[in-house]
């Protein structure tokens, strides 16, 4: 009797053991399951009264477990109970100051969009005035001096407006360092949300088509263009980094697919009007002198045509006279070409690479020969300053592509 009495009793204990032993091991699931439907939600939160929401579920959470402290202490070795909710905490507190970066900035866009507005009227007005003035074929010294002062004015807005767009972009783009493929659905939506507030397409757009009116309706000096060709350069290079990342998240829809590739072809607009005024105003260079050859698009084509016109006066030197072979040589090399193309264009048109080196040296090597076949006692000059001015060429853009490749790392 005393013994069914013993194993009744021990029974009953085991029982009771493999029954809390079984319930510590439930309660413990129980908590880690809830860590991370809350360690998900601070993830996911799409606003900083969310988060506040997730901080009184954390405290009511903790309410909940407390009693259990010990044994979850020893479940959750290397963690325990307080490591648990601090690691909740951090998580939400991150959170929450992503929330303040991202209301700190929508303030600073809704400013440099007031501003860019601003510009735009501005800069609206200014053009209207400037295509007027331009329309008056004799424009007396008050008029010629209130066009300077407006295109002045423009030039100045114009590179101011395009600093806010860069700036713009690269406030938007803070929060958005990370692939697109690690943000999450809130993440996303709220990056979207910023891409429309801030008309981030159309500013671009519009700093990109502003540009080329700018090209259009003033007469740029050869420094000028060497700053919108780099200004071009570098804001082609930032939208090249975006545009595709910027399509994974955003291009949900045609119409916003639209606007990239609109955006894409404003960029080489802008940079065929840089091309097209700059060889155009080359080829105005010869014309003012007389000097007649066809029209051209790139450097291949710019080479291709000097060659052929200086061919052709080596190859008709013979029925002409000296004086006239050498004022033509005079129009042509001297008073065109190393006065006003070598000194003023050549810098841009190697420095953005509209003129290869090897063109220039094909150029400069053309017009050697036909100075040597005028007056041969001087080839040896020649083609000594010649060789000079190419290998200088040479040096500095070696240097500015060092300079290119140190700033890119």
């Amino acid at each position: 009797m005393k013994t069914r009495i013993l194993f009744t009793a021990l029974f009953l204990i085991s029982s009771w053991s493999i029954f809390y032993a079984q319930s510590d091991y439930d309660m413990t699931q129980n908590f880690k399951n809830n860590c991370r439907i809350i360690e998900l939600s601070i993830r996911n939160a799409s606003s900083f009264a969310e988060c506040s929401e997730i901080e009184e579920k954390i405290e009511k959470f903790r309410s909940e477990f407390i009693d259990s402290k010990i044994i979850l202490d020893k479940a959750l070795y290397p963690d325990d109970f307080n490591s648990s909710f601090n690691k909740l905490e951090t998580n939400l507190a991150v959170r929450k100051k992503d929330f303040t970066q991202i209301s700190d900035l929508t303030l600073q866009v809704e400013t440099m969009k007031t501003n860019l507005q601003e510009i735009n009227r501005i800069n609206e007005g200014l053009l209207i005035q400037i295509n007027e003035l331009n329309k008056i074929s004799a424009k007396n010294e008050k008029e010629i001096l209130k066009l300077n002062k407006l295109v002045s004015q423009l030039r100045s807005n114009v590179k101011q407006r395009d600093l806010l767009v860069r700036d713009l972009v690269d406030s938007l783009l803070v929060d958005f360092i990370k692939s697109p493929a690690d943000l999450n659905r809130a993440e996303k939506q709220s990056f979207i949300s910023k891409i429309r507030k801030s008309n981030l397409f159309y500013n671009i757009e519009r700093t990109i088509a502003d540009n080329i009116e700018f090209v259009k309706v003033t007469s740029l000096t050869p420094t000028d263009f060497a700053e919108m060709k780099d200004q071009y350069h570098d804001f082609n290079k930032v939208w090249k980094q975006i545009g595709p990342r910027l399509g994974e998240v955003y291009l949900n829809r045609k119409e916003n697919q639209s606007e990239i590739t609109g955006i894409d072809s404003l960029f080489n607009a802008w940079d065929n009007e840089m091309d097209a005024e700059i060889w155009g105003r080359i080829g105005n260079l010869f014309k003012d002198k007389g000097i007649v050859m066809p029209s051209y698009s790139n450097g291949e084509q710019f080479s291709e045509v000097i060659n052929k016109y200086i061919d052709n006066e080596i190859k008709s030197a013979a029925a002409k006279s000296k004086e006239e072979s050498e004022k033509i040589y005079g129009d042509f090399a001297d008073d065109v070409y190393f006065k006003s193309v070598v000194p003023e264009w050549m810098p841009v048109l190697i420095s953005s690479g509209m003129l290869t080196p090897a063109n220039r040296a094909s150029i400069e090597g053309k017009i050697a020969e036909w100075k040597k076949e005028i007056d041969p006692s001087t080839s040896y000059a020649i083609y000594i300053v010649a060789g000079m001015i190419i290998l200088g060429t040479i040096i500095l853009l070696g240097f500015q592509r060092m300079r290119v490749k140190i700033a890119e790392a």
